[in-house]
């Protein structure tokens, strides 16, 4: 573990509660015990001994696990959380790919909407087919949800665009922007989530 994270690290948090969803910074780590800093209205959302998830980037792919809190001080606003070195195996780094995922949502301009499918995402953004005619130079307004009914909006930037032979209709793959963080950790969250459950079947 102490090889794919260090001090200083940025690392993403999630409990229970997806609301409490955040990103830090780790303070230190000594053993199999990772200390962060955490918001001192942030810190209702987590409890000792419960399991949370955690990732991070790292120079090819993000770690992600599963520790325990061990320690919450409110005074310092820290958490502690310790992961099981029995387990240390699979820790392992993680390509970070994109994730199949089919569901129409519509963009807007300025001047009008555009129905769209979604075929692939990731946090960063996702690649979709429109018979629209989308810009490169523009920025359009999505919303769009996981698996919960919970919207996520943002803004979503074409970067390449291609046209489908087979059914004329335009593949265009982009970037979102302005995206809030706990959307990112609700998207990460469920990309990691689908690719180990098609890993593991």
């Amino acid at each position: 573990m102490k090889n794919l994270i260090k001090n200083g690290q940025k690392i993403f948090m999630v409990p229970k509660d997806i609301k409490g969803g955040l990103s830090t910074v780790i303070n230190k780590i000594v053993g199999t015990t990772i200390e962060v800093n955490v918001k001192k209205e942030d810190i209702q959302y987590y409890k000792s001994g419960e399991v949370i998830e955690m990732f991070t980037v790292i120079d090819d792919g993000m770690l992600y696990f599963k520790p325990r809190v061990v320690n919450i001080d409110s005074v310092e606003n820290t958490i502690k959380v310790e992961f099981d070195k029995n387990k240390y195996d699979q820790l392992q780094r993680r390509e970070y790919t994109r994730i199949d995922m089919h569901k129409e949502f519509t963009l807007k301009d300025e001047e009008k909407s555009y129905i769209c499918t979604c075929l692939d995402l990731s946090a960063g953004g996702m690649k979709i087919e429109t018979e629209a005619e989308l810009e490169c130079a523009k920025d359009y307004e999505i919303e769009f949800s996981l698996e919960s009914k919970i919207p996520i909006e943002c803004f979503f930037k074409p970067i390449r665009t291609s046209k489908d032979a087979s059914t004329g209709k335009n593949i265009v793959s982009g970037r979102f922007i302005a995206l809030k963080n706990i959307d990112k950790i609700a998207i990460v969250q469920f990309c990691f989530k689908k690719q180990m459950e098609n890993t593991n079947k």
